[in-house]
């Protein structure tokens, strides 16, 4: 499967890791990356009293604002979701994705989420694998999971590439 993305990087995050993140979605997914362009976080979606940021509120900014699809958004704040105490990423089937560096200690840790959510535009739901797109709900989950697709995810992928298509219109 072959698709362009466009990756969005707070500027506050390093470079080099944005370039890690760039290399192994293209060898996760055999993604093109039409564009790597530095995107600040809107203070808007800062709840004052959490002292955290809303990523629903900054997803739906890019696909009903900007009206963007098939992108990455990598950030560096804390973010949060109705119900939850903090999210390491949120995405939207077949539109966009954003990832807090927040709390990922590790570029291993970057490079795993930003693969786990890409799975979620990609129409990957959370596996029960021995998968990446295994879903974590604290970091020792996170680390536990590995940096790769499993094969029943891998079919998955295969199956949506129509709908991909399908979409880019």
């Amino acid at each position: 499967m072959s698709f362009n993305l466009t990756l969005f990087y707070d500027p506050t995050i390093d470079y080099d890791i944005v370039e890690e993140v760039v290399s192994a979605l293209k060898h996760a997914f055999n993604v093109n990356i039409n564009n790597t362009l530095p995107k600040m976080v809107q203070n808007n979606s800062l709840d004052k009293a959490r002292k955290q940021y809303n990523g629903q509120k900054l997803l739906n900014f890019l696909i009903d604002d900007e009206k963007l699809t098939y992108f990455l958004w990598l950030v560096n704040k804390d973010l949060f979701v109705q119900d939850r105490n903090f999210i390491f990423g949120l995405a939207s089937q077949y539109y966009g994705a954003i990832v807090s560096f927040y709390r990922l200690e590790s570029n291993n840790m970057k490079i795993k989420e930003s693969i786990h959510e890409c799975g979620h535009i990609l129409g990957l739901g959370h596996c029960k694998e021995t998968c990446v797109m295994q879903y974590s709900k604290n970091l020792d989950e996170a680390n536990f999971k590995p940096l790769t697709l499993c094969s029943k995810c891998k079919k998955t992928l295969l199956e949506n590439e129509k709908k991909i298509e399908e979409n880019k219109d």
